[in-house]
């Protein structure tokens, strides 16, 4: 097995280091998209769900006070 050249080496190490950035770097960057849209969605259902709860228990108020006049 012939040895390569001192700039081959150097050139493949660069090579390598650059691809496992871009390769590290995006999937850093889509675990923190995922978390985000998890936490988002998740905070969106709770504020959904709460206006639900408002608004039937605003309806059952307006309800029962029109039955009571």
């Amino acid at each position: 097995m012939s040895k390569y050249a001192w700039y081959t080496r150097v050139t493949d190490a660069v090579h390598r280091l650059t691809v496992l950035t871009i390769v590290g770097g995006s999937m850093y960057m889509a675990g923190g998209l995922v978390y985000t849209l998890y936490k988002n969605g998740s905070k969106y259902e709770k504020q959904v769900t709460q206006q639900k709860d408002e608004s039937s228990e605003l309806s059952q108020l307006e309800g029962a006070a029109s039955s009571a006049e």
